[in-house]
């Protein structure tokens, strides 16, 4: 049985990236249980993970984990804290890295952890200033995509709350597929138009899938 004191050793000896993902989550852990290891513990949360992905780990809540591996509150605490925490840092390189927001790949990639595993349709804005920086990501809706849930009015209280310049829409297909549908297009072409009105430009609609995106600005649909 692999010891959390001999994966630390094997962390300092070679890299943390000669680590597994289990080995790694075992580290979080921290202690084991009665009969199972923190490796055993690590090792069964990702098998009860979808696709084993690290990315549902918050979804699953501390008293999930307690209920289900026994772990106590504070690994149960770290463990979410850690994968927060990493998503935080993503989004933060990609605002460093990718400065001009009005770009599909940028906002895209700001969002795509957080929303390309969600179990419902979660409809957002992305507030740019005026040298298309961005602002805010507003979560505006949850449900599948349709006029009811995606309003302008919406959109554009958010926007006039954080004098954004501009906005770009963003909602998820839990499928994974991004392909638009044609209520996609259409509350997209909607909402285009009351920020004509506006002044408030709707610059894109990016739409989330599972590690991939389609904009409807580059599809033509504004």
């Amino acid at each position: 049985m692999t010891t959390t004191n001999e994966i630390r050793e094997k962390m300092a000896k070679y890299g943390e990236n000669t680590l597994t993902d289990a080995e790694l989550l075992s580290l979080l852990v921290g202690n084991g249980v009665k009969n199972q290891s923190s490796l055993d513990i690590a090792k069964s949360i990702l098998e009860d993970l979808p696709k084993r992905n690290l990315s549902y780990l918050p979804e699953r809540g501390t008293d999930d984990f307690k209920a289900v591996y026994g772990i106590g509150d504070k690994g149960a605490g770290v463990l979410v804290a850690a994968i927060e925490l990493g998503k935080r840092i993503a989004r933060e390189q990609v605002k460093s890295s990718l400065p001009d927001f009005s770009t599909p790949t940028a906002v895209a990639h700001y969002v795509m952890e957080d929303m390309r595993h969600l179990g419902q349709e979660q409809f957002c804005a992305a507030l740019l200033n005026t040298k298309n920086g961005l602002i805010a990501v507003k979560t505006l809706s949850k449900g599948s995509l349709n006029m009811s849930l995606a309003k302008a009015r919406d959109v554009f209280k958010e926007a006039l709350r954080y004098n954004a310049a501009a906005v770009i829409l963003i909602h998820n297909h839990p499928s994974g597929n991004p392909e638009p549908s044609q209520e996609d297009i259409v509350v997209t072409k909607r909402i285009a138009s009351a920020g004509d009105a506006m002044e408030i430009p709707v610059y894109d609609h990016i739409i989330i899938g599972d590690g991939t995106f389609t904009s409807l600005s580059e599809r033509g649909y504004l």
